[in-house]
């Protein structure tokens, strides 16, 4: 009688602590990545070059994905930081966020969308070196 497990995958694996951010693998792998898969492939590149940059903090990817979901027409993302947080599992007000959302900035990846003073919108860019 042959075994169905395989006792080689069957290693023990630390349990993910609550509130611990989301790995770049497991955003890769979320219904949401699949989703924005689909639908536009700018928001894929501009994934893939920031989950591949390895200059930015490990939460940029998952700050990014939830960006990435609110993209609208012309690569606006139209969220704000409570937002994000929310989506994320943290605190509403928890201003870590903006030091990620600074260095996506500095990296060239962010920029604010100052077209109008009463919508408040985050371009999102590739910078011309990943293109």
């Amino acid at each position: 009688m042959s075994q169905l497990i395989d006792k080689s995958s069957s290693e023990a694996v630390p349990a993910k602590q609550t509130g611990e951010p989301p790995t770049a693998a497991e955003i890769a792998h979320s219904p949401a990545f699949a989703a924005i898969n689909s639908m536009n492939l700018f928001l894929v590149r501009w994934l893939h070059v920031i989950a591949s940059d390895g200059s930015l903090p490990f939460e940029a990817l998952a700050v990014a994905t939830v960006m990435a979901r609110s993209a609208g027409i012309g690569r606006v993302a139209f969220t704000d930081w409570q937002r994000i947080n929310a989506a994320l599992g943290r605190n509403r007000r928890d201003l870590a966020v903006f030091e990620t959302m600074s260095e996506l900035e500095l990296g060239g990846y962010l920029d604010r969308d100052a077209d109008d003073r009463f919508v408040y919108g985050w371009l999102l860019l590739i910078p011309d070196g990943e293109r």
